[in-house]
């Protein structure tokens, strides 16, 4: 490992950033609540007064206060907004703008095939939004790591190849596309890779694993699997334990905006929402804001809405993600005071 002779700067930055999204996670309900309000207040008055088109959109008055009134966005509606308008100005100090697909190849600063942009800002704080989630999860960033998914670059060879590193605050970690090689070829690999932490698909993986079993491979031991993208059902969390030692920690995510929810350390059932990078609504099917689950309201699923409090570069407000929770206003997992999900489904 290496000492990070020039990274000072940007350590700092990560532990600064990193403790604040716990710091305000833990602040109880009130607190959070007022933050968000204050970011939602500027993104709103900064769409107004610089971007047309959504001037348009959101119409005169708008504020946190009015929030359930503003339409709802949908993904092809942002599609379209995002080919037709490209990126709109961005404040001073959100940095560059690049543009990236959905499924995270990044295509370069304007190219036509991007579906989103993204600033320097809002993409730094979605990199150390999911650093705080090793602490939250009781995870050692040093030990190795192992990633499979399809927005890995394609590479020759086994893997890529990210060396341990202080600046970081990384072990060694070893990235694979997923399309390059077979479910078992991967499987194979894990086991000889033995990593702490492996980041993966949950329906891809459960798959992989059963297949494995049958064919009598060899299974690695793993610490934890930190999914993304699908559903982490029961069953990949039971196959999980018995066959490779190993705790599921979901991650809720969306490609545009990065983390939405980060499971509870201490329930599998139940995530914390990402109230430093995200504003979570959850509506009916006719866009009627449900009641938020409390300790005498039963928790009523619905369309899981999101609004980026950070992305200026494809601004996402009121965004139907097509996924399906319910929302309480605490923890029933832990009791922690923050927003929270529950009965997760994605990709419906």
């Amino acid at each position: 490992m290496s000492w990070p002779d020039d990274g000072e700067g940007a350590s700092i930055l990560r532990v600064v950033d990193s403790q604040a999204f716990l710091a305000l996670e833990h602040s109880g309900l009130g607190n959070i609540a007022q933050w968000q309000t204050l970011q939602l207040n500027a993104l709103a008055q900064w769409l107004f007064e610089q971007v047309p088109w959504w001037r348009e959109r959101l119409g005169a008055g708008v504020d946190a206060a009015h929030w359930a009134r503003l339409p709802i966005l949908s993904r092809f509606e942002l599609r379209n907004m995002v080919a037709l308008h490209r990126a709109p100005p961005v404040p001073d100090g959100h940095g560059a703008v690049s543009g990236a697909q959905r499924n995270g190849v990044h295509t370069g600063g304007a190219s036509a095939g991007a579906h989103y942009f993204i600033s320097t800002l809002a993409q730094r704080l979605i990199n150390h939004a999911f650093y705080a989630d090793h602490q939250r999860q009781g995870r050692n960033p040093f030990l190795p790591h192992a990633c499979i998914a399809d927005d890995i670059p394609l590479h020759s060879g086994e893997h890529i190849v990210n060396e341990a590193s202080l600046a970081h605050a990384q072990g060694p970690q070893a990235l694979r596309n997923v399309e390059l090689f077979t479910k078992a070829q991967h499987v194979h690999w894990i086991a000889r890779q033995q990593p702490a932490y492996l980041t993966v698909r949950p329906d891809w993986f459960e798959v992989a694993l059963v297949h494995a079993v049958a064919n009598k491979q060899p299974l690695p031991e793993i610490r934890q699997l930190l999914t993304f993208g699908a559903t982490a059902t029961d069953s990949l969390r039971r196959k999980a334990r018995q066959w490779l030692g190993a705790s599921v920690r979901h991650r809720y995510t969306c490609p545009e905006c990065g983390p939405l929810a980060f499971q509870c350390p201490h329930s599998d059932a139940h995530h914390h929402v990402a109230v430093g990078n995200v504003k979570l609504e959850v509506v009916d099917d006719a866009g009627q804001l449900l009641p938020v689950a409390g300790d005498d309201t039963a928790p009523v699923p619905g369309r899981v809405l999101v609004t980026a409090l950070h992305q200026y570069a494809t601004p996402l407000v009121r965004y139907d993600t097509g996924d399906v929770a319910a929302l309480h206003a605490g923890c029933p997992g832990c009791g922690l005071a923050v927003p929270t999900l529950s009965k997760l489904r994605q990709n419906v």
